[in-house]
């Protein structure tokens, strides 16, 4: 055997192709494993700011829930009609009487306890 290096040797009976394959498969199993956890790496950021936005969901819920007169859904439309009475049209709580969801003094243009009526 002068033509191999020290420490080489041919084995007898061994499949030179089964050994390939046998290689690419175990290569395949690391390279899922690999991309597997690369991607639960990229993904943990993302997971975190969700979870945040969820906690901080449910604690304005509890708040509207606590605090306002109203069903947290019917505070919602009333804060955000805050902007303008085509937006409170469209959540329709317009128009409002004082008191009422959606009634907003500076959408009371003429100061009579009616935001955004129609004129």
């Amino acid at each position: 055997m002068g033509g191999l290096p020290d420490g080489w040797r041919v084995e007898s009976g061994r499949d030179p192709e089964a050994a390939l394959a046998d290689l690419k498969r175990r290569f395949r199993r690391v390279s899922r494993a690999y991309a597997r956890a690369q991607a639960i790496r990229r993904a943990k950021p993302m997971l975190r700011l969700a979870l945040w936005g969820v906690a901080a969901g449910f604690v304005l819920y509890l708040t509207l829930a606590t605090l306002s007169p109203w069903p947290p859904t019917t505070t919602l439309r009333h804060v955000a009609a805050a902007s303008n009475c085509g937006v409170a049209r469209m959540l329709d709580v317009a128009p409002a009487r004082r008191g009422e969801p959606g009634y907003w003094r500076r959408l009371d243009r003429d100061g009579d306890g009616i935001a955004c009526e129609r004129i």
